[in-house]
């Protein structure tokens, strides 16, 4: 009886299913060559529809539809090198004089298609950039390229373009009643928030080896900046474009801190255009991260990249990695959800409520007397202060005067449920976040004000409202523990990260990658007044950062000891013949033989011996018997000096 029933069942069901008329599947469609370079006119194909759908497509970017170009064969895509270049035209984006380049720069064809069935089912857009007659390794060498696909009108319509002037503009500016800067304007590009998220189809072509394409949202990203002609670009997965995350290590070498490994997962970067920095050094703020590696404090990675809108040329970019909840998630492995970030005093990632964890931090610590014993441990429990020493001494080594001393581009961050994560950093302790450092190293003196003593209006200041970050670092710097652990990493940032060879070497590297390409960016988006020597404009201020930092890395020491009133810094002789010498446990910049190192000797230094492949350590010998080790014969040990003196470590 229980067999007929179940057969029973069987036979209506498939009734059932005999009389539903199917629904229609969603078609697919490719294209037939990858995004790239071809050296000779090429025939793209659509394939994959099926024969009731009919596939529709565009050449200008736009989304395509049923009124757009009807494909019935292949596309024929002869030689871009002299296609015109309409978006390059447009002069509505920015509040100054309208710019428009003299020079043509290489371009694409570009590609998008769509197939649609009887009943109106479209498949997914699918997106082609195709440079035909140019070769990359000759114009861009071991350059990454990011090619952006989007509908012209999300950029640059004047309601809901995001790039433009604009309506918000044209409102903005009839209500002034005086003369304003360019910098001063706000437009469409200055609105904010998701309904100014615009759908993108992204292609990362990375210096070798392939990529990657997938649609993301994009937005403006900045703040005065937005006014420039080029402007920051933030790119966002998300699951309603069709995919959550990037997987692809867009960034080599970046590791995980969980394990060291190659990150290969992102929730967004931004396409930066060098803030402050744009029409100058264009580096300053990758660069002076690069250095800052390893720091107690979050670096974010980058890289150059030169990018194309719609197959026209749009320059020299730094590809950011961005800080968010999922940045924490991919690096540290710690819930997203148990993030919290505040930038600027504002909440940035977490929970309305979660505001109250920083304030409790913030008032804490600047309402209690830091020179308590038992205060400050507890201020310990609420901020890393290793991480605050050492970001503050960053912030006055670089003289930033856009940063957390000027109360803008700050950011720390920290978990909500201490010890729900498996990470030593899910402790609910507050650490910093490094980034937009360009208004910094004498960007619009050459470089000269290496000499500008930055920390003592900062020590001797009394205005300070809200929650400035200078009201912190006064109430820590009258606890004897933390002023000292500032002065060491004072010393730190001088001798070791921005130590001058280390400096210099890095310059060189990253001149290597911008100079190349950096003049056409100021070719294509100005100012006019450096279009006769692009080039020149760009390598003199090249040179104002190596100014810079030759300079700061004599004066800063003394700028520290005139500041704290301190006695002369020590000079202690590195000898490290057949190894280096690591100080503090700062393993990313290792000490070299013959180095000359400043620091006062108000507290002792840990040194440990490495030694070159082959060698082993002895032992370590002092030129002062006023100097002592702990342990002359460990490879790490503490080291107590008084005056000028000269530390070896002896391999054999």
């Amino acid at each position: 009886m229980k067999k007929l029933i179940l057969r029973a069942f069987a036979a209506l069901l498939l009734l059932v299913t005999l009389c539903v008329p199917a629904l229609a599947e969603e078609p697919e469609i490719t294209l037939s060559l990858a995004s790239g370079f071809y050296d000779a006119p090429v025939t793209l194909e659509i394939t994959g529809a099926g024969k009731d759908a009919q596939i529709y497509y565009t050449t200008d970017g736009s989304i395509p539809d049923e009124t757009d170009l009807h494909y019935e064969g292949g596309v024929f895509l002869d030689l871009t090198t002299g296609k015109p270049d309409p978006l390059t035209m447009i002069t509505d984006i920015s509040a100054g004089d309208p710019f428009v380049p003299q020079k043509d720069f290489p371009s694409a064809h570009i590609i998008r298609a769509v197939a649609i069935l009887p009943d109106g089912t479209r498949s997914a857009i699918v997106s082609g950039t195709y440079f035909v007659g140019y070769d990359r390794q000759e114009l861009y060498g071991d350059t990454a390229l990011m090619f952006l696909a989007i509908d012209p009108s999300h950029l640059f319509d004047y309601e809901t373009g995001i790039y433009v002037n604009g309506r918000y503009f044209d409102e903005w500016d009839s209500q002034q009643t005086e003369p304003y800067e360019t910098w001063q304007a706000q437009g469409n590009y200055s609105q904010r928030g998701d309904e100014w998220e615009r759908p993108v189809t992204v292609t990362f072509l990375p210096s070798e080896g392939e990529g990657f394409t997938q649609d993301m949202g994009v937005r403006i990203k900045g703040g005065v900046s937005r006014t420039n002609n080029q402007k920051s670009l933030r790119l966002i997965a998300r699951e309603e474009y069709g995919a959550k995350n990037v997987k692809f290590p867009v960034f080599p070498g970046n590791p995980r801190e969980t394990d060291g490994e190659e990150l290969a997962k992102y929730k967004s970067f931004t396409l930066r255009n060098g803030g402050n920095d744009c029409d100058f050094g264009k580096i300053r703020d990758p660069y002076i991260s690069r250095l800052a590696e390893g720091m107690r404090f979050e670096t974010a990675a980058n890289m150059p990249v030169i990018a194309f809108i719609n197959g026209e040329y749009w320059g020299l970019y730094t590809l950011n990695e961005e800080y968010s909840d999922n940045y924490f998630d991919y690096h540290y492995g710690i819930d997203n959800k148990n993030i919290i970030s505040v930038k600027v005093g504002s909440l940035q990632e977490g929970e309305e409520e979660d505001i109250e964890y920083f304030d409790e931090m913030f008032n804490y610590i600047i309402s209690h007397d830091m020179t308590d014993p038992a205060a400050y441990f507890k201020a310990g429990l609420l901020l890393d202060l290793e991480s605050f020493a050492d970001y503050s001494a960053v912030q006055f080594y670089i003289s930033n005067y856009d940063g957390p001393f000027h109360n803008n581009n700050w950011q720390m961050w920290r978990v909500r449920e201490p010890g729900k994560d498996d990470s030593p950093y899910a402790d609910g302790k507050w650490r910093m976040m490094l980034y937009d450092t360009d208004y910094s190293s004498g960007i619009y003196d050459g470089g000269s004000t290496f000499h500008e003593d930055t920390l003592s209006p900062v020590l001797t200041g009394r205005d300070y409202e809200g929650s400035h970050p200078a009201l912190l670092f006064n109430a820590l710097m009258r606890n004897d523990d933390f002023f000292h652990m500032f002065l060491m990493s004072a010393c730190d940032v001088r001798n070791l990260y921005f130590q001058t060879s280390r400096v210099n070497s890095l310059l060189d590297e990253m001149t290597g990658w911008y100079l190349p390409y950096q003049p056409d960016t100021l070719l294509r988006f100005g100012p006019q007044w450096v279009s006769w020597d692009p080039a020149g404009h760009f390598s003199n201020n090249l040179n104002s950062i190596r100014t810079f930092f030759r300079g700061r890395y004599t004066t800063f020491i003394d700028i520290v000891r005139r500041a704290c009133n301190l006695t002369n810094p020590v000079t202690i002789s590195i000898r490290a013949s057949g190894g280096q010498i690591v100080i503090n446990g700062r393993d990313e910049a290792p000490v070299a033989n013959n180095a000359a190192l400043r620091y006062f000797s108000i507290a002792p230094i840990t040194v440990t011996a490495v030694p070159d492949e082959g060698k082993r350590f002895v032992r370590w010998e002092l030129s002062d018997k006023s100097a002592s080790l702990d342990d002359p014969t460990a490879e790490t040990t503490t080291f107590t000096f008084s005056r000028n003196v000269k530390l070896t470590a002896v391999f054999e």
